[in-house]
């Protein structure tokens, strides 16, 4: 890896004079052997001033053991410079530059030995850093530049040679603008850059530069100056990333709209091939574009529109101009070189025209392409089903950006075109969809100012045109206003607004509002429809539901009603009977049609006719039960929010009423007391409820399990495709889970 100048780097006298703590001087007489030492060089060492006497040992005792070797060898040398470490008695070490020289006397007799210390461990991890960053620098991507303060190259990485072509031994001495930008590349750009570099000043920006090959590419570009801590400039750093594959992106899709709403607003096909052109020439930032098409009365194709970046083209203009195409139907999209396009007459073909063999006879348009600097051409032809309709030319400089990519981007543009010519032109194709539309349409200007109607909207309305539409619609000028401020490809749709018919009566009206943008000026079609009779449907629809909920209301209540007259008559026949079996056997069925019942008064008083809330039920059935058999009971209901329909909530009601009935009849607990809890859950796939008391907790005998209730449970379990758990630990247990419908 080669690596990046050190701009920064700085000589241990300097370091010595501009900070104390970093230097130390020694000085042996020969003579006399006396050795001294500076302030400085004591505390490089970590010895206090005067702490130890100036000596070699003294000085070789700080020396790091395994450098120890390296200095003694050194020392030995008249004059010499050494880095090393010194092991500081705290633990780390201290790495440090030494240098000294041998002062003779006139006779050449060594006097005295001088010598320096300067600390460099700010220096050797400066150095890592750099390594470092040269490392990520060689490595990244993105091309990295080095100049010095004139703005001449001094290093790049390899991201820069494979963007630009260039080696580093190509490149160094050169200035970035001199080796990479050209023709093309924006002057005012290149001004800019010229002034940040002279005000040594951060530049940002977006910049055509020219590889080796000549091949076109746009990078993002950022410089910054470097200087050294004094404030001194040392250079200039600059990355550069390429984003031709981004501008070429965005020049796609904004290509595509553009000519979409050119072509919508263009009011014939000649206005819309100059317009078609020019755009194409703004956005893609070419040379020349021109436009052929068909003629129905020759079988040949003419030139309809052209258009060029400067007037210096001209000439290839009037040159392509007299030209004309054959039809055909098996042309595809090129790009080559102009030189030998018309080896054949004025008859364009697709095999001539993309050559680029040498051995042909240039013509004339290639001759007058290669004067001016066009370089490549792109044509596609613009299909319709029976053939080519028309053809689509653009030129440029060799290998401008993304040229390659041209064909699919010209491709859509050329089948928005094919849509625009099959229908002769865009104002008649909006006519005849606009005139016929069984909808409402109505055409208006950015002021609110109709400007065109169909025959519905005057049969609505009256003559339409030159009135402002707030007229006859509230608040639609207000409407078109703020759709055209605002975002002009959505507008507003659906808005529910009052408008007059022509006999002044008033309605309620529902509008479509889309904003339709040209070059020139915007507009607003409003699409409306009379909602009279749909809303007049939409009330008898409510009456109708309403009366239903009513009627379903009502059978809800004379069920419920109903059931309670058969639960106070088998009250009534139970009081009668003296057979404690029967009467019990009387009440308990009294319950389980007050059960019934209780299933229909809830959703008599709940908004929804079809459910109810099972927790709201639970302690419904809980004071019912209470009541009935007149018992000091305490119930504990928990409930989660669970909601069952009528076909699944009066099993569910009969197997908790049959399960509530057994905790009161069998589960008082040692003291006496009857204890009862109640719990419904909220389960991944359906719900389940608990019923537990705190009784004595037996296995129910098989009577009890024959029983009435018993045989109940069982089958309504089943119905529900249920699952029933029992448990006998400290009271009875039971917990039924159904599944979900």
């Amino acid at each position: 890896m080669i690596d990046p100048p050190d701009l920064h780097a700085q000589s241990p006298l300097k370091a010595a004079r501009r900070e104390d703590n970093a230097a130390g001087l020694w000085e042996l007489d020969v003579l006399t052997g006396v050795t001294t030492w500076s302030r400085g060089l004591y505390r490089l060492l970590d010895y206090a001033f005067g702490e130890v006497v100036a000596s070699w040992a003294a000085f070789e005792a700080r020396v790091h053991g395994d450098d120890l070797a390296r200095v003694r060898l050194d020392a030995a040398a008249p004059s010499s410079t050494l880095e090393f470490r010194l092991a500081l008695p705290g633990g780390g070490v201290r790495w440090v530059r030494s240098s000294n020289e041998v002062l003779e006397d006139a006779s050449g007799r060594p006097v005295r030995i001088c010598g320096i210390v300067v600390d460099i461990g700010d220096e050797r991890e400066a150095g890592r850093q750099r390594a470092r960053l040269a490392e990520v620098a060689q490595r990244t991507t993105n091309a990295v530049v080095i100049t010095d303060p004139a703005g001449r190259i001094e290093w790049v990485n390899e991201g820069f040679s494979r963007l630009t072509e260039y080696t580093l031994d190509e490149a160094r001495g050169r200035k970035p603008g001199d080796l990479l930008q050209g023709d093309d590349t924006s002057a005012e750009t290149r001004a800019l850059m010229r002034e940040a570099i002279d005000n040594v000043e951060p530049f940002v920006g977006v910049v055509l530069n020219y590889a080796r090959s000549g091949r076109q590419y746009w990078i993002q570009l950022e410089t910054r100056p470097l200087v050294d801590e004094s404030g001194l400039l040392t250079g200039f750093i600059s990355v550069q990333t390429d984003v031709t594959e981004q501008r070429i992106a965005v020049a796609r899709e904004s290509l595509a709209e553009r000519v979409a709403a050119m072509l919508l607003t263009s009011d014939s096909l000649e206005e819309a091939g100059m317009r078609l052109v020019a755009e194409l020439v703004r956005e893609l930032d070419i040379r020349t574009a021109q436009l052929w098409v068909v003629d129905p009365r020759l079988p040949t194709l003419v030139h309809l529109a052209s258009a060029s970046s400067e007037p210096r083209f001209d000439e290839w203009l009037r040159v392509s101009r007299e030209l004309t195409f054959r039809k055909g139907t098996d042309w595809v999209v090129g790009v080559g070189a102009p030189g030998t396009a018309w080896g054949t007459g004025k008859t364009y073909l697709r095999t001539d025209f993309w050559s680029n063999d040498a051995n042909q006879r240039p013509s004339r348009r290639g001759a007058v392409a290669q004067s001016l600097g066009i370089r490549t051409v792109c044509a596609v032809p613009v299909f319709g089903t029976d053939g080519v309709l028309a053809v689509l030319e653009v030129g440029g400089s060799e290998s401008f950006p993304g040229f390659e990519r041209l064909p699919s981007l010209l491709e859509r543009a050329a089948e928005q075109l094919a849509s625009f010519i099959l229908q002769s032109n865009s104002r008649k194709a909006f006519e005849s969809i606009f005139m016929l539309s069984p909808d409402c349409l109505i055409l208006v200007d950015g002021g609110g100012t109709v400007t065109a109607a169909n025959a519905r909207a005057e049969a609505m309305f009256g003559p339409c045109e030159g009135r402002p539409v707030n007229t006859f619609i509230d608040g639609a000028s207000e409407l078109v206003a703020e759709a055209l401020v605002g975002d002009a490809r959505s507008g507003a749709s659906l808005i529910r607004r009052d408008a007059r018919d022509k006999r002044g009566a008033t309605f309620a009206a529902e509008i479509t509002l889309t904003v339709t943008p040209s070059s020139s000026t915007q507009a607003a079609i409003i699409a409306v429809r009379d909602l009279s009779e749909r809303l007049r449907l939409e009330a008898a629809l409510k009456q109708s539901l309403r009366e239903k909920e009513t009627l379903v209301q009502e059978v809800h209540h004379r069920v419920k009603n109903n059931l309670q007259i058969i639960s106070s008559m088998v009250a009534m026949q139970a009081d009668e009977i003296e057979a404690p079996n029967v009467r019990a056997g009387l009440v308990d069925t009294g319950n389980r049609v007050r059960t019934m019942a209780l299933v229909h008064e809830q959703l008599y008083a709940h908004d929804d006719l079809a459910r109810i809330v099972f927790g709201d039920y639970a302690n419904a059935l809980c004071a019912m039960l209470r009541s009935s058999f007149n018992l000091d009971v305490a119930f504990d209901v928990q409930a989660e929010p669970v909601e069952v329909t009528i076909d699944r909530a009066v099993p569910c009601g009969l197997i908790l009423n049959e399960l509530v009935t057994n905790a009161l009849k069998h589960g008082k607990s040692a003291d006496g007391r009857c204890r009862v809890h109640v719990r419904v859950e909220v389960l991944p796939s359906g719900f389940a409820f608990v019923v537990a008391d705190e009784g004595q907790g037996a296995t129910p005998t098989a009577e009890r399990s024959s029983s009435m209730g018993g045989k109940l449970i069982g089958a309504l379990v089943r119905q529900l495709r249920a699952k029933l758990t029992t448990t006998f630990s400290g009271g009875t247990h039971v917990r039924v889970e159904v599944p979900a419908e």
